[in-house]
């Protein structure tokens, strides 16, 4: 995974990628039977067909699929370009149709896996808010703050977005901070770029005075899901946001955040929160609240582990019923 997405180093991508097929099929004929339940998040192993996958299903374990992006669309980085066709991104249709159970991110994912299981739940991306927590501004800087924080996949939005950040750089005199694993590509924007770690995350983004999620308007940005956006408004951070996919689930617009379109939205809208400092402070409390309320760790990871021991609960009563049968069957035959 350290050179999974750095341009280059193919042959140690596949022989890393040949040790994790390796040790994942001996994690299906070793240790499989100490367990009630296989969760696969997205895929047993990231390349291939669903031949892993169908091996659990065989075993007679039941299965959790769980995935947060449009994985059954082709989407690969420039990084990996030349070995997309490596993905096989059909095999989610077919994982989505042998599990017992899938658990999606957002309601444009449920659509797709419903076509292929009747047992589909809507989990949403969840935020620790005993991590992310809002915080007085620190009164050093004399410029408003635009922040963005994400991963080098996901940055490639926001470098697509430089056309109007230039703008709001230039008209409204924001300071551009961005916080990732590596330094965006903004040539003649000015900014401030700091190395993302989970150490530092939650600090950096206490000091964003706005929190931005550009997005474009297309099937794998509408399966993405709100995560960005939960950590800002977590953080009491006021969140504009692109009027894309599970954005929309999650932005009352004008309330806990805003949905915004076309480049004047996004100028207008941070020109208002920039001048108005009781306007920020009303809707990034209010961001935090929405998530304590539906999208912290605490909710969210209390729903998934009920529908975890719903499907243990129904696995142990078929065991049971099957021996019960087979018991019968044995004395009805002497």
């Amino acid at each position: 995974m350290r050179v999974l997405h750095q341009h280059g180093w193919l042959v140690s991508k596949v022989l890393g990628s040949l040790r994790a097929v390796a040790g994942r099929a001996a994690d299906i004929l070793t240790r499989l039977r100490r367990y009630d339940v296989v969760l696969i998040h997205r895929a047993a192993f990231l390349a291939g067909p669903g031949i892993l996958e169908r091996t659990v299903r065989v075993a007679g374990r039941p299965i959790i699929f769980d995935f947060d992006d449009a994985i059954h669309l082709l989407h690969t980085t420039n990084a990996n370009r030349l070995l997309g066709w490596l993905k096989f991104p059909g095999k989610t249709a077919a994982v989505c149709r042998m599990s017992d159970l899938v658990v999606v991110g957002n309601s444009f994912l449920a659509e797709f896996a419903r076509r292929h299981n009747d047992r589909v739940e809507i989990v949403p991306s969840s935020v620790d808010t005993k991590r992310f927590t809002p915080h007085t501004r620190s009164t050093e800087h004399h410029r408003p703050v635009l922040g963005w924080t994400g991963s080098s996949t996901s940055q490639t939005y926001l470098e697509a977005f430089a056309p109007v950040l230039s703008e709001l750089v230039r008209r409204l005199g924001v300071e551009l901070r961005v916080h990732s694993d590596r330094p965006p590509e903004l040539p003649d924007i000015p900014h401030i770029w700091r190395r993302w770690s989970p150490g530092t995350e939650a600090s950096e983004v206490a000091e964003f005075d706005i929190g931005i999620m550009p997005m474009p308007d297309d099937q794998w940005a509408r399966g993405k899901c709100a995560m960005k956006a939960l950590i800002y408004m977590a953080s009491g951070v006021p969140t504009i946001c692109s009027d894309v996919g599970a954005n929309r689930d999650v932005i009352r617009h004008g309330e806990n955040g805003f949905l915004v379109r076309t480049a004047e939205d996004w100028i207008n809208t941070v020109a208002a929160l920039i001048s108005d400092s009781s306007l920020r402070a009303r809707v990034g409390m209010s961001g935090r609240h929405a998530v304590e309320d539906h999208y912290s760790t605490h909710v969210c990871g209390g729903k998934f582990a009920r529908l975890v021991r719903e499907i243990v609960n129904r696995s142990h009563r078929r065991q049971i019923g099957s021996s019960a049968k087979r018991r019968i069957n044995a004395l009805q035959s002497a």
